[in-house]
């Protein structure tokens, strides 16, 4: 008697399975990666007003910064240091979507004055620096400031929980880790299933 041996006619079936389950991997990954790096990305200062660096002719009423992204409204801090060592920023900072401005109390003297500033950015993370420029001497009021708490610069506290993670980048990093975990789940059922049809065709032959 000759036996007539039933082949599989899918015999390649398991293998279809697991790659779309390690596509579905791969596509989890790629999107929790692409959650997580926005999320991560600080704010950038990108210009001011008056300009880093510039000699300006006029004392200017306000100090403005713009950032890249905008800014939380939560305690922000931009303060202006004269070239007599005094505070010349008057009153809170205020932010406005990217740009974060303080007025000034009156044209002070000449010399070198420093804007530093700490700010919470889009990702949550403290961010601070300074910017400097120049009052002309032609430019040069009367006003002489106030005298600056010792420490209260924003360059003093500039570290606090600058080197930790964002709330949005610990979402965007356990959304990746849910769509892994979905995605293996998705893997051991295809598995489990692809063997169990193998087992059914034995039996069946």
């Amino acid at each position: 008697m000759t036996m007539t041996q039933v082949l599989d006619p899918q015999p390649t079936s398991w293998w279809r399975r697991g790659l779309s389950a390690g596509a579905a991997v791969l596509l989890a990954l790629l999107i929790g990666v692409g959650l997580a790096l926005p999320a991560s990305a600080h704010n950038t200062l990108t210009g001011s007003d008056p300009a880093d660096g510039s000699t300006v002719s006029a004392a200017p009423t306000t100090v403005t910064l713009t950032f890249d992204q905008p800014v939380q409204n939560y305690q922000p801090v931009l303060t202006v240091t004269g070239p007599n060592g005094n505070r010349f920023s008057a009153g809170e900072a205020t932010v406005q979507s990217n740009t974060v401005s303080v007025a000034l109390d009156g044209a002070g003297p000449a010399g070198e004055y420093i804007a530093a500033y700490r700010v919470v950015s889009a990702d949550g993370h403290p961010v601070s620096g300074e910017i400097r420029y120049t009052l002309a001497a032609g430019a040069a009021g009367t006003a002489t400031g106030s005298p600056a708490p010792a420490g209260s610069t924003p360059s003093a506290a500039a570290g606090d929980g600058s080197s930790g993670l964002g709330v949005w980048l610990w979402i965007g990093i356990a959304v990746a880790a849910l769509l892994v975990i979905a995605a293996v789940v998705v893997i051991l059922r295809s598995v489990s299933g692809s063997k169990s049809e193998a087992g059914g065709t034995e039996a069946d032959r």
